[in-house]
């Protein structure tokens, strides 16, 4: 399974995607069969323009199509990540259509 962590500035730091990676990697590790990758995008939300929340957005490419999707906001990005991984769980639980 392939992560690929993608991020600009200083929300997505090297810690932060590495974090992330793991954070992923941790949630969809049981579902491998039906998981051919993962694409999170990392950055600044900037609503009513200040910069002052993190936004993490999570796509899981499925086998054999479709995908999950998952967004959440945080304050900092250790805190959108956990909020996008877990909502990312409930939508790998439920059963395939």
């Amino acid at each position: 399974m392939r992560i690929e962590v993608i991020g600009e500035d200083e929300s997505s730091n090297a810690q932060a995607r590495t974090y992330c990676e793991y954070r992923v990697f941790a949630a969809l590790a049981r579902y491998t069969p039906r998981v051919r990758g993962a694409r999170v995008v990392l950055q600044r939300d900037e609503r009513n323009g200040t910069c002052d929340s993190v936004v993490c957005a999570v796509t899981v490419a499925l086998e054999p199509s479709g995908s999950v999707r998952s967004r959440s906001h945080g304050q900092h990005a250790y805190e959108a990540i956990n909020r996008a991984v877990e909502r990312l769980g409930d939508l790998m639980r439920r059963p395939a259509a």
